[in-house]
């Protein structure tokens, strides 16, 4: 996998593990300002840094979100996701972010690493929360297709995916579905070690649905 020099946050910011989530009912919700500095592979520029916050190192609650059961989402890549797609995997990790988000942009390589490793049983998604209005939003395919994850990303949905972004409280938030789109353990909220956390959800998760663990 490719080697980023990824662009420092603003001094102070360093150890922040996760940012606030643009909480939108609709498509034309904001989300915060980015700043002019860049994340870089070589010489191609991929996505903003977010404008300076103070640094929360706390870790954050838990919160209660919707089960994904009924819905269709469109895609990154012009197509569509709905809840019966599901079915296709034992379990469906999703890691939800957006182009402001520091952290997410930084996690992003290992998440990729990740998921390659992963059996056929087991999926890893992601949703770009801002995808389809961000200033960044022509860069979103080039970037994830640079940090090597060549999975489904979600761009917005209908139904309970809708329901869940108004809920949704911070990013990166990664969820753990079964084949029906239920939340088989609570979400982990903020960055942090993606080999060692989704491990032991994915694994709790396969040993509740009765399945063998990876």
């Amino acid at each position: 996998m490719r080697i980023y020099a990824v662009a420092m946050l603003l001094t102070g910011v360093g150890m922040l593990s996760a940012c606030s989530a643009a909480n939108s009912a609709g498509s034309g919700a904001s989300v915060p300002s980015a700043k002019t500095d860049n994340i870089s592979a070589g010489t191609d520029t991929i996505l903003t840094e977010p404008a300076a916050k103070k640094p929360d190192t706390t870790e954050q609650p838990v919160y209660s979100l919707p089960n994904l059961n009924s819905f269709t989402a469109r895609t990154l890549d012009g197509g569509s996701f709905s809840a019966d797609d599901f079915s296709d995997a034992d379990i469906t990790v999703i890691n939800i972010w957006s182009t402001t988000c520091g952290p997410c942009i930084r996690e992003m390589p290992e998440l990729a690493e990740f998921a390659a490793g992963l059996p056929d049983t087991v999926r890893v998604m992601t949703w770009c929360i801002d995808a389809e209005y961000s200033p960044d939003r022509s860069q979103i395919g080039q970037f994830m297709k640079d940090c090597g994850f060549h999975g489904i990303t979600l761009t917005s949905g209908d139904g309970d995916m809708q329901t869940f972004l108004e809920q949704l409280q911070y990013t990166p938030t990664t969820v753990f579905l079964d084949s029906s789109g239920n939340l088989l353990s609570e979400p982990v909220i903020g960055a942090g070690d993606i080999e060692i956390q989704y491990t032991a959800k994915i694994n709790d998760g396969l040993t509740k649905l009765g399945k063998d663990t990876i």
